[in-house]
């Protein structure tokens, strides 16, 4: 991976706003580049790691889907690390930090945003004509609604933490190296959202295009979320909360306890 900004940025200690004046136009296409290429070898790494580490198991059980997931975040784990390590960023550069009484309720108010933003999205999608897909979880769990239950713990331990940390956190901060805020959001949006085609691609039903705008709406809720705080934790736990309600609510559903 070549040398970018951030690590040149760290040790000379130059601000933000110097990195962006210095990146300039041809920067800021090499900014796009090595975000989108963080984010895609993110999901890849992850999804051979699942594949591999799951294979002896019996798809469409609890335990593959647990053990799935947790190696697939794994490998983004380590890509996320080794990005750290490559740029020479501390954690403090992509303001991870203990969170305030303050930024809890900027999580309340922030699942708030992304259900609301959810309803929002998927009522105007289907006015025109784009009803939303379903996750390739889902069709799994019509078959056996128990792969959902280990997903709902571990959506807030692994699955926020880590898309976060890879997505806003550092995708979204080498490109703030390049772009003013707003840019920054819906860019590492747009990553964010390509990275889940396959999910959905593999889903039941509906468009695979309005899943995806979907998922970049709520996207450019958590990247808003991440710069309004000022803390990853923020859109970390928000995220983990959401996946793992939206699963309890599946479960529900598909059960019959709502």
């Amino acid at each position: 991976m070549t040398r970018l900004i951030g690590r040149r940025a760290v040790r000379s200690g130059v601000s933000v706003t110097d990195e962006r004046s210095r990146e300039g136009s041809g920067g800021r296409g090499s900014a796009v580049a090595e975000a989108t290429g963080i984010g895609v070898v993110g999901f890849v790494v992850g999804l051979v790691l699942a594949t591999l580490v799951a294979a002896p198991l019996t798809q469409g059980t609890a335990a593959y889907a647990s053990v799935s997931l947790v190696a697939q975040y794994a490998g983004g784990l380590a890509v996320a690390a080794f990005c750290l390590s490559e740029f020479g960023w501390s954690l403090s550069r992509l303001r991870l930090r203990v969170p305030t009484a303050r930024d809890l309720l900027l999580v309340v108010g922030g699942l708030l945003v992304l259900f609301g933003t959810l309803e929002l999205t998927t009522s105007v999608l289907e006015l025109l004509g784009q009803p939303v897909g379903e996750h390739s979880i889902s069709r799994t769990a019509e078959n056996n609604p128990a792969v959902l239950l280990p997903l709902i713990p571990l959506s807030i331990l692994v699955t926020g933490p880590v898309e976060e940390l890879l997505y806003r956190g550092v995708v979204h901060t080498r490109l703030a190296a390049a772009f003013d805020t707003a840019p920054t959001v819906l860019v590492a949006s747009v990553v964010f959202a390509a990275v889940h085609l396959p999910a959905y691609y593999l889903g039941a039903g509906g468009s695979v295009a309005a899943s995806l705008a979907v998922v970049f709406v709520l996207g450019v809720v958590l990247g808003a979320l991440y710069e309004y705080s000022g803390n990853l934790v923020v859109p970390a736990v928000a995220h983990g909360v959401y996946n793992a309600v939206t699963f309890a609510v599946s479960y529900l559903e598909i059960t019959g306890g709502l």
